[in-house]
């Protein structure tokens, strides 16, 4: 009886062992677990929306130059047009029909001091190219006067036809560019004007001698 009661209790410590053993072996899993939650912790630091930002920022820096640069360059090519338009504005339908109404004009004095007074208060507030040319222009309205008031007739008449068709156009309100365009109206009126100064040079050279000697 008394060794039949003590052999189980031998046995117990057995079970205990395994259970130790069990739990030594669960230990290093959660380590592990841990581990890999570590490893995995650098990947979350990436900032998304920064780079986003980041990238956006220059490309929206680098639209601002070139969309002025194409401000510019449409603004050089509609100075370059209209340089090429006032070039042509001696050839023009415009300036043909100031040649012939110059024509008619050269019997009626009153119309001929009319259009050199209102010449007179249009180049008074011409600038940009016309500013050139001014001080010519301002010769061939006093050439203009001197000569319907009879007081200059030193002048073949188709000449002074083409100094009234050159005032005419000037203070036209339909010419090649209208003068209310800012920057360019007055273009078209300045080689107008430069090339009748070119063409009648010897007789407006002529009236200024006559004028030094009133």
């Amino acid at each position: 009886m008394t060794e039949s009661s003590s052999s189980p209790a031998r046995k117990a410590p057995a079970k205990k062992t395994t259970a130790k053993k069990s739990a030594a072996k669960k230990a290093p899993a959660k380590k592990t677990a841990k581990k890999t939650a570590a490893k995995k912790a650098p990947a979350k630091k990436t900032p998304a929306k920064k780079t986003v930002a980041e990238k956006a920022a220059p490309s929206t820096a680098a639209e601002k130059p070139a969309a002025k640069k194409t401000a510019a360059g449409r603004t050089r090519s509609r100075l370059e047009a209209a340089r090429e338009r006032a070039r042509s504005a001696p050839g023009s339908t415009y300036f043909a029909n100031a040649r012939e109404r110059g024509r008619r004009m050269l019997d009626d004095p009153e119309a001929l001091r009319r259009v050199a007074d209102e010449s007179n208060r249009s180049g008074a507030s011409r600038s940009g190219p016309f500013a050139t040319v001014m001080d010519d222009f301002r010769t061939l309205v006093r050439l203009v006067v001197a000569y319907a008031r009879g007081n200059y007739r030193d002048i073949p008449p188709d000449s002074v036809a083409l100094v009234v068709a050159g005032l005419l156009y000037v203070v036209s309100p339909l010419d090649l560019l209208p003068d209310a365009l800012p920057g360019i109206g007055f273009m078209d009126d300045a080689v107008v004007i430069g090339w009748v100064i070119k063409a009648v040079r010897q007789e407006l050279d002529a009236f200024r001698a006559w004028e030094v000697g009133q």
